[in-house]
């Protein structure tokens, strides 16, 4: 199943494909039709959703159980748990998504990935996660480490997925990419939207993810909007239970010089009521240099030089 809207000779699709086939046998015939699939998607809107993916729904239910907890937690214990961009608590406003817009209507709480032997001075993006003392760790901690490492093994398939659609690449870089990567889950808070025609106040500003790719687990609230380049219309993606919302980020684009593609998406709440959300980031290893796969001109970057721009760009 797939929302398709058609441009002339071109067409934006955003799918929902089973991976089930491909978990089961990626050599398949079965397999390579979902890697077609998956690559229309990434070049034509840069999102799809995903079912059959593996990962428990009861881990996915006791992720969005963490979410809850904390940010019922009073502000100033909320506030208290803060820390550099990227780790902890964050609140409402912290983030500018979009140029020309209010600050961001959404709370938040980066977890990064647990590093053995890890002590100061941190590399940026690679800081202690920072824990709150108020939930019990089997409550949050546990679950949500458990979740990111559930999450970041499903990433590193899809980005083997997003490898065999391109054909006409050199994808041998994934490898160093996926290698002790900056990867984070965030929980996000979206409180009802203001009963206002303020059409600066926004959820997330319109924007494009710093990264490779990003799993975006919804609950059912809608709110997520995908921008048409094509119509210039800003499309819903509705939330489907237990699913997946995956999309390109800035760093794929760069690596295949703009054929699978980095879309625009924002986020307006609604839906009336509170909408949490949590996506996971792939942003890969720091070291990681980008530049075009298929040895055209285009600007060499490391992972850790792209994620501090866009971070000093978004977080003022």
């Amino acid at each position: 199943m797939a929302i398709t809207y058609g441009n002339g000779q071109s067409a934006f699709t955003i799918p929902t494909v089973d991976l089930t086939a491909y978990l089961n046998d990626p050599d398949s015939s079965e397999a390579e039709n979902i890697v077609a699939q998956i690559r229309a998607a990434c070049t034509t809107s840069g999102f799809f959703q995903i079912t059959g993916h593996g990962i428990r729904e009861s881990l996915q239910e006791r992720a969005f159980a963490a979410a809850k907890a904390l940010f019922r937690l009073p502000e100033e214990e909320k506030r208290g748990l803060g820390g550099k961009p990227g780790r902890g608590y964050e609140i409402i406003g912290t983030q500018t998504l979009e140029d020309g817009k209010k600050p961001d209507l959404k709370e938040g709480y980066f977890v990064g990935r647990e590093i053995p032997g890890n002590k100061p001075p941190f590399r940026p993006f690679q800081e202690a996660n920072i824990w709150p003392n108020q939930i019990p760790e089997l409550e949050f901690k546990q679950p949500l480490l458990e979740y990111h490492r559930a999450l970041s093994d499903l990433s590193f398939q899809l980005m083997q997925i997003l490898a065999r659609g391109l054909n006409n690449f050199d994808t041998s870089v994934f490898k160093d990419f996926c290698r002790d990567p900056i990867a984070a889950i965030r929980l996000l808070h979206y409180p009802p939207h203001p009963k206002s025609d303020d059409t600066t106040l926004v959820g997330a500003g319109a924007h494009t993810d710093f990264g490779a790719i990003t799993l975006l687990l919804q609950d059912g609230h809608s709110g997520l909007q995908v921008l048409n380049q094509f119509t210039k219309e800003w499309i819903d993606v509705p939330p489907q239970e237990h699913a997946y919302v995956v999309n390109v980020g800035d760093m794929l684009e760069a690596w295949t010089s703009g054929t699978y593609k980095s879309n625009i998406h924002r986020v307006i709440n609604t839906s009336g009521t509170d909408r949490y959300s949590i996506p996971f980031f792939l942003d890969g290893n720091a070291d990681c240099i980008i530049k075009p796969l298929d040895g055209s001109q285009g600007k060499a970057f490391t992972v850790e030089e792209h994620m501090l721009s866009r971070y000093a760009a978004s977080y003022k």
